[in-house]
């Protein structure tokens, strides 16, 4: 593995790696809360999610090439000052591991309640941390590659679902309009934009190692990339509206459902077991590129020379939260969507928005902040 300094990616890599993030685990984990907070206009939710996370993306880039060598937590640093920096830092860093334990749970979850019943949830859970871990050991370079082919495959699957599916969707199922209000589409743009849009701005994180001959193509990659990540999830959602109809917003894992409704003739049955692996292929992605940042972060914090060596105690720590968090899988879901969303905008969102504006202001009146950068600690 090559240091963290050495690392570089292409601007295609960081497409793959910025769509793997954002469809991840949202394609096997959105439909069916959504559904259940707005109802038949949940798509008109995601919408405005998926503009208001473009606005956030466009804060992160002005950042990106106000500070174009610095890591995120670096210019956190420039802008608050050394501790308030620290501060914050070290909130991500807990909220990373939050986020971290909770798809690993997720990946666990899932296979005991669809394919794999009578199999313990750690051992899922240990499968995922280790070979995330392994990924992240090899660098972000060969994770950026990797993950071609892995999400091929969770878009193939998610079209081929749909495309089968057409013979049984009701559209009268989208109607009424507003049937309840505006009311429940926003509480759908408070959940859809803390998770996945509101959780890209940890692609601060990952843009310094786009190579610095693309870097100028890197902001109208990751919009189109939004783009298309709300556009496949827009289908998922309508899809899903279409076919389980009323009941959508009680099925967990609504796109698993459908799929196992799919039936061509007597000879394509079973079309569930394939896709629940491709879909949960995006969802292993996600927690790889969490752990990279975490890894990545932790490491600059404590200004260690070998930026493998917090790998497995970040690894072993992630594997017993997710573990020992919660007691019920009912616990669980209540903390990803209804707590999740306020950690990412606070923790997460806030300190960027606010460093941004700080930025702005002081280049606007000529006195941006001096002081000696770089990508390491957080001076």
């Amino acid at each position: 593995m090559k240091a963290f300094g050495k690392q570089t990616i292409s601007v295609g890599q960081l497409a793959i790696l910025y769509v793997s993030f954002m469809v991840g685990s949202s394609v096997v984990n959105i439909p069916n809360p959504m559904i259940r907070f707005a109802g038949n206009m949940a798509w008109l939710s995601l919408i405005a999610s998926a503009l208001m996370g473009m606005l956030l993306l466009s804060l992160v880039l002005y950042l990106f090439r106000c500070y174009p060598d610095e890591i995120y937590t670096a210019y956190l640093g420039r802008v608050y000052g050394r501790w308030i920096g620290g501060v914050f830092t070290v909130l991500l860093m807990l909220m990373l591991f939050l986020m971290l334990s909770y798809i690993t749970l997720d990946i666990g979850n899932f296979f005991i309640n669809t394919m794999m019943v009578e199999t313990p949830v750690y051992m899922f859970n240990a499968l995922t941390i280790v070979t995330a871990a392994y990924a992240v050991h090899n660098g972000i370079e060969v994770m950026g590659r990797m993950f071609f082919l892995l999400m091929c495959s969770m878009v193939l699957a998610v079209v081929l679902v749909v495309l089968l599916s057409i013979s049984i969707d009701r559209i009268e199922s989208l109607l009424p309009f507003f049937p309840e209000g505006f009311k429940p589409i926003l509480h759908g743009i408070y959940f859809l934009f803390g998770f996945p849009f509101g959780e890209s701005f940890l692609f601060a994180v990952i843009l310094p190692f786009v190579r610095k001959e693309s870097r100028r193509h890197a902001g109208k990659w990751l919009f189109a990339m939004t783009a298309f990540s709300a556009f496949l999830l827009l289908i998922v959602i309508v899809t899903t509206v279409m076919i389980l109809g009323p009941v959508a917003g009680d099925r967990k894992f609504s796109l698993y459902a459908v799929a196992r409704l799919v039936e061509i003739g007597e000879f394509l049955v079973g079309l569930e077991a394939v896709v629940g692996i491709a879909l949960i292929a995006g969802s292993f992605m996600k927690a790889t590129v969490v752990l990279f940042i975490l890894n990545y972060i932790t490491s600059r914090f404590f200004k260690l020379d070998d930026d493998k060596l917090l790998l497995p105690a970040i690894a072993l720590i992630v594997f017993l939260l997710s573990m020992t968090m919660f007691e019920a899988e009912s616990e669980f879901r209540m903390a990803v969507q209804v707590g999740w969303p306020s950690i990412v905008m606070t923790v997460g969102i806030a300190p960027l928005v606010l460093a941004a504006l700080i930025t702005f202001v002081k280049r606007k009146l000529g006195r941006p902040k001096q002081g000696a950068g770089g990508r390491d600690g957080l001076a």
